[in-house]
């Protein structure tokens, strides 16, 4: 059979159909891609935002020690690796120096200084201030913990202190839903 140039037949109704309906379903399932594509960038990118703001935190609880330089965690011996709320470090220590021939002593300070790091209400707070952000919510299995390495009497003089912070996040983001992670940071004291 020939086909001319002057042939006016078309296609079909039947033929018109399939071809949309083949077209739309292509075009369903790209779209359907395309959204759960970027469903899934916006969930990693709220994800790092809030690894990165208790990384934040996490920072700041380890440069507050730093700068207050406890003589050690004022702990009995039977909350030695177990899960925490609250942590206090003390400062009881001071340096004597005898100017007359120049050796430095150790002293039993007349006051101590305390600084009290704590869970609660979904914050991580140091002395009742909190230092993680409104957006970042601990959830109730966050907990504190530590091993100690010297200790005297109730005082662990050197040790790890361990945060173990799940993370959940504090603002609703419609359709997506970010899953509580955990993480968890180890430095000595």
């Amino acid at each position: 059979m020939k086909r001319s140039v002057d042939n006016q037949a078309g296609m079909s109704l039947v033929e018109l159909l399939a071809a949309i309906t083949i077209s739309m379903l292509i075009i369903g399932i790209i779209y359907t891609v395309f959204v759960a594509g970027i469903r899934v960038y916006e969930r990693i990118g709220i994800e790092n935002e809030l690894r990165s703001e208790a990384d934040y935190a996490a920072a700041r609880l380890m440069n507050t020690l730093y700068s207050f330089s406890p003589d050690g965690l004022d702990a009995g011996q039977n909350q030695e690796n177990k899960p925490l709320r609250q942590l206090s470090f003390i400062k009881n220590e001071q340096f004597q120096t005898n100017g007359q021939v120049g050796l430095v002593s150790r002293e039993q300070a007349a006051e101590p200084s305390v600084r009290t790091i704590s869970i609660g209400n979904g914050k991580l707070m140091v002395d009742g201030e909190t230092i993680t952000s409104t957006r970042l919510l601990l959830d109730d299995s966050s907990s504190l913990s530590f091993r100690c390495a010297r200790r005297e009497g109730t005082i662990c003089r050197s040790g790890v202190l361990t945060m173990t912070l799940t993370i959940k996040d504090g603002e609703n983001h419609g359709v997506i839903s970010i899953q509580p992670f955990t993480l968890r940071t180890e430095f000595g004291f």
